[in-house]
């Protein structure tokens, strides 16, 4: 069984967790990931790899975004490539090999997925996901209704582009997505962009984010109507 490490390359969405796991299962061996957009020095996954590369039993190893590695951390790796188990086989999956050091790539095969073919409305380029694709795939044979439906309500949303605080409960309502309706407020809004990414890395309510932020601009915009007069 050819255990020489893999490069596995493409944009988001097209595929490359569903083609490691498929390749996991069909070579009938375990499958541990490693998640390095997480752990970029691999801090918390070094003696991970270490007790993973010497295993006796064949095994794949999954380094999910092995691009977003730090040079030390790739420096690691490089050694564990050079050392790992004959039984183990290593899998690099990334969106840009080019950010991965020459010595690494020069040790693996490269294996690139090419972008889905698909003009969907319903998703943004950068909400391509496999799972999601194969979803409207299904939805688009089996219930077009439902599909039909789902754009509908997806162009609907995108054309808010004037937001009104008063009009959060009917926006909550209708289940919009939150970050899209922010997205009209977070341009060119670098202090409230700071207060949203604060938000999320602690876990916030998007929805009361947008609540607050919509009307904090309403009290400003009164403040400076009020001077002008």
């Amino acid at each position: 069984m050819d255990t020489t490490p893999l490069i596995l390359t493409g944009p988001p969405g097209c595929g490359k967790s569903h083609w490691i796991q498929t390749y996991a299962t069909t070579t009938k061996r375990q499958l541990f990931v490693c998640p390095c957009r997480k752990d970029r020095t691999l801090r918390d996954g070094r003696q991970k790899l270490h007790v993973w590369a010497r295993r006796t039993e064949p095994a794949i190893l999954w380094l999910e975004g092995a691009d977003d590695l730090t040079p030390e951390a790739q420096a690691f790796l490089r050694r564990i490539l050079e050392t790992h188990a004959p039984e183990i086989q290593f899998v690099l999956e990334c969106r840009d090999a080019g950010k991965l050091q020459e010595p690494i790539r020069s040790r693996c095969k490269l294996q690139r997925l090419s972008p889905p073919e698909l003009d969907i409305p319903y998703l943004n380029s950068n909400e391509y996901s496999y799972r999601r694709l194969k979803q409207i795939e299904f939805l688009k044979s089996e219930y077009p209704e439902i599909l039909a439906h789902c754009i509908s309500h997806r162009e609907e949303e995108k054309s808010l582009t004037s937001l009104e605080a008063d009009k959060l409960p009917e926006y909550i309502q209708k289940a919009y997505n939150p970050e899209t309706l922010l997205g009209t407020l977070l341009h060119d809004n670098l202090a409230l962009l700071a207060s949203y990414g604060k938000c999320v890395e602690d876990a916030g309510s998007i929805w009361a984010f947008l609540g607050s932020s919509l009307y904090a601009l309403r009290g400003s915009d009164a403040g400076s109507k009020a001077k002008g007069e």
